[in-house]
């Protein structure tokens, strides 16, 4: 403010607001942009969630359990992102639970006591993805 009165808004302050403002729209976006896929296909077999990762031909399932619940994150060869039409989990070789798709993955409800985990993850060409867990470690901790 200049003597109580605000400052006039120049062409630099203007061009400086407008690149400020398009910084602030694209930064939530930022986290699905292909910064974090490897360029070659299967060039990355980290798990990116702090679970346990499975390749599956030209697929990979990560599960991680957490506060509860069993997540499963699946993704292609690049490791991009892929949404699946059904998803199902067996705890200790027991019964099969559906898991829901929530957000960016595929949820269900943990049963705390088992240490073995085997998903089942249908994508939507109808191709099966199965995989087994063994999260001997935590169930031990």
């Amino acid at each position: 403010m200049e003597g109580g009165r605000p400052a006039a808004l120049t062409w630099p302050r203007l061009l400086a607001a407008v690149a400020f403002g398009g910084y602030l729209a694209v930064t939530p976006f930022l986290r699905y942009s292909s910064y974090g896929h490897s360029s070659i296909p299967h060039g990355n077999h980290a798990a990116r969630h702090g679970g346990q990762l499975a390749m599956i031909g030209d697929h990979h399932v990560e599960l991680r359990r957490a506060d509860g619940r069993v997540e499963a994150f699946v993704s292609d060869a690049w490791r991009r992102p892929v949404r699946p039409r059904s998803g199902r989990v067996r705890f200790d070789g027991g019964r099969r639970a559906p898991m829901q798709w929530d957000s960016y993955r595929m949820t269900a409800a943990d049963v705390a006591a088992s240490s073995a985990v085997a998903v089942t993850i249908e994508l939507n060409d109808g191709t099966e993805l199965t995989a087994d867990f063994d999260f001997t470690s935590l169930a031990n901790d």
